[in-house]
C-alpha cells in the first residue's frame, strides 16, 4: 500500500523556519490540546496470551514495553464473549442488551439476528446508536477503522455510515467456511466504500496484516503532519487471532508456540511499530492508546480445515492462563481480556523502583467510551443509558467508582461479578449454542474472586490492589 506520508515534510520544515530549537511536540502540536487516541483491539486473544500476562513461550517485547511504561490490567473485561456484540459495546459504551446488537439462541430463524453477524444474515448496529467517531467529531477528531467491523454487512451499514472517515478493513471475519460459502464467504477487502477484491482471491490473506500495520502508521503520519492540526482516532482492529490462522512470511516458524504463536508475535510487533512511529513523531505525550481483545480465545478443535495456502490448525489456540474457560461462554477464561494503557506523562508507569505498574480494579470495554469521552471533552448524549465509567482515576493511580460487572450471552444475563464475588446464574460450554445446553443454577454458583493474584504477589506491585483471578 501506498504511504501516505507525504505531507509531514513541508509541515516540519514550516515548523523549523518558525524556530530553530522548537520541538516538533512542543510548538507544532501546542494547538492539538486534545489528545489523539488508538484503540488496538486483537481478535480472539486469550488472557494469557502474552508474555507480560505469563506466557512461558510465547514473546511480546513490545507489548511487555506497553505495560511497563503504563498499566496493565489484570481484571479488565469485555462486554461479551463473541465477536459482533463485543465489538458493538466497545463503540457505543453500552451493553449489547441496550444497542440492539445481543442476537437471540435461536439460530434456525433466518429473519433472526445471531450472536455473530453472518453474510446471510439479519441486523447490523443501529444508526440511531452514538459510536466513539461520532461522538468524537464534533471536538474536531478525525477518525479512521483499520481491520474487521463486524456490526454490518451491508454497505449502508459499514463503518463510514456510522462516523468514520475512513475505513480499511473486511466487514465481518476473515472466513472462509468451505461447507457454507454463503455463511462465511471469501470477503471482501473495502478502502472506504470500493473495494478492493476478495481475501484468499486478488488479496493475498499471508500480508493482509501487515498491509494493515503500514496502512496504520501511514495514517498516524499523515495525521501527525495534517496542518489543520486535527486530533485523531485510530480503531486498528486486525484479524490475528481469528482462526483460520495465517501469518506473513516474515513471522512464519518464529515462535516456539507453532503457529498461532507466530501470529501473536506478528500482532505484537505491530504494536511496536504503532508505538515506534508515535514516539518518533514526538506525539507520544498527546496520545491515549488501549489495547485488548474482543473475547477469550477459541478452543474449539473440530470447526477449521486444511484450506488451500493456509496453515490452519485449532488445536493451536489461544490460553486464558489459568482462568476457565474461553470464547463463547461468560467464565472468567471468556470475558477477562488482557488490558493495557499508555500514555507517557498521564498514565501511572515505572515506580521508583523500576517495578512495572499493575492494576487489579475492575474496568471493562464500555469503560473505554467514559474514559475518551472525559479526555476529549466531547458530551455524552441526553437521555441515553450508558455503561461505562471513566477510567481516569484508574490509569492516575487512584480508586475506581466501579464495583460490579453484568454478563450477558444473547438475551440472557449468565453471571453478575460484584467486588470480589461472581454469581453464575446459567453456565455453558464452549460454544454450545442452543437454550437446552444451558446449565441454570437456583441458587446461583458463587465465587470469592480475591483468592490468587499470580502475576501480583506483593503488594508494592500493584495498584490499588483488590482481589485476584481465579477460574470462576
Amino acid at each position: 500500500m501506498a504511504s501516505q506520508g507525504s505531507h509531514v515534510t513541508p509541515y516540519l520544515l514550516g515548523c523549523v523556519s518558525l524556530i530553530a530549537f522548537a520541538s516538533f511536540n512542543g510548538l507544532c502540536h501546542a494547538a492539538a490540546s486534545k489528545p489523539n487516541i488508538v484503540i488496538i483491539y486483537a481478535d480472539d486473544l486469550g488472557w494469557g496470551d502474552l508474555s507480560t500476562y505469563g506466557h512461558p513461550t510465547i514473546r511480546t517485547p513490545n507489548l511487555d514495553r506497553m505495560a511497563e511504561e503504563g498499566l496493565r490490567f489484570t481484571h479488565f473485561y469485555t462486554a461479551n464473549a463473541i465477536c459482533t456484540p463485543s465489538r458493538s459495546s466497545l463503540l457505543t459504551g453500552r451493553l449489547p442488551v441496550r444497542n440492539g446488537m445481543y442476537g437471540t439462541w435461536n439460530n434456525s430463524d433466518a429473519n433472526v439476528m445471531t450472536q455473530v453477524l453472518h453474510a446471510d444474515g439479519v441486523g447490523a448496529l443501529a444508526h440511531s446508536e452514538t459510536t466513539i467517531p461520532e461522538l468524537l467529531a464534533p471536538q474536531g477528531y478525525y477518525s479512521k477503522l483499520i481491520g474487521k467491523w463486524h456490526l454490518g454487512i451491508q454497505e449502508e451499514n459499514w463503518p463510514m455510515s456510522h462516523g468514520f472517515d475512513e475505513f480499511l478493513g473486511t466487514p465481518m471475519m476473515h472466513g472462509p467456511n468451505e461447507g457454507n460459502q454463503s455463511v462465511f464467504p471469501d470477503m471482501q477487502l473495502i478502502n472506504k466504500t470500493q473495494v478492493l477484491g476478495r481475501l484468499y482471491k486478488e488479496i493475498d490473506i499471508h500480508t493482509l496484516n501487515t498491509d494493515y500495520i503500514q496502512a496504520a502508521v501511514d495514517y498516524i503520519q499523515t495525521r501527525a503532519g495534517d496542518p489543520s492540526e486535527k486530533p485523531f482516532f485510530l480503531y486498528f482492529a486486525p484479524d490475528n487471532t481469528h482462526i483460520p490462522l495465517f501469518t506473513s512470511p516474515q513471522f512464519a516458524g518464529v515462535s516456539r508456540r507453532g503457529l498461532y504463536g507466530d501470529c501473536v508475535e506478528e500482532l505484537d510487533w505491530g504494536v511496536g511499530q504503532i508505538l515506534d512511529k508515535i514516539r518518533a513523531l514526538g506525539i507520544e505525550n498527546n496520545t491515549f492508546v488501549f489495547f485488548s481483545s474482543d473475547n477469550g480465545p477459541d478452543r474449539r478443535l473440530d470447526l477449521c480445515k486444511s484450506l488451500p495456502g493456509v496453515a490452519c490448525d485449532p488445536t493451536r489456540g489461544g490460553s486464558a492462563g489459568p482462568l476457565r474457560g474461553g470464547k463463547s461462554t461468560t467464565w472468567e477464561g471468556g470475558v477477562r481480556e488482557p488490558g493495557i494503557a499508555w500514555w507517557p506523562g498521564t498514565v501511572v508507569a515505572m515506580g521508583d523502583d523500576q517495578v512495572a505498574k499493575v492494576t487489579t480494579q475492575l474496568a471493562w470495554t464500555m469503560d473505554l467510551f467514559a474514559t475518551i469521552a472525559e479526555i476529549s471533552g466531547a458530551k455524552l448524549p441526553q437521555g441515553v443509558t450508558f455503561d461505562g465509567v471513566s477510567m481516569m482515576p484508574i490509569l492516575k493511580g487512584e480508586l475506581s467508582t466501579r464495583d460490579s460487572l453484568f454478563h450477558w450471552r444473547g438475551n440472557k444475563l449468565m453471571a453478575v461479578r460484584h467486588n470480589q464475588f461472581k454469581a453464575h446464574f446459567y453456565t455453558e460450554g464452549e460454544f454450545e449454542w442452543n437454550s437446552p445446553a444451558l446449565g441454570k443454577h437456583d441458587p446461583p454458583i458463587l465465587f470469592d474472586v480475591r483468592l490468587s493474584e499470580p502475576l501480583c504477589l506483593e503488594p508494592r506491585l500493584c495498584v490499588a490492589r483488590g482481589g485476584g483471578p481465579l477460574a470462576a
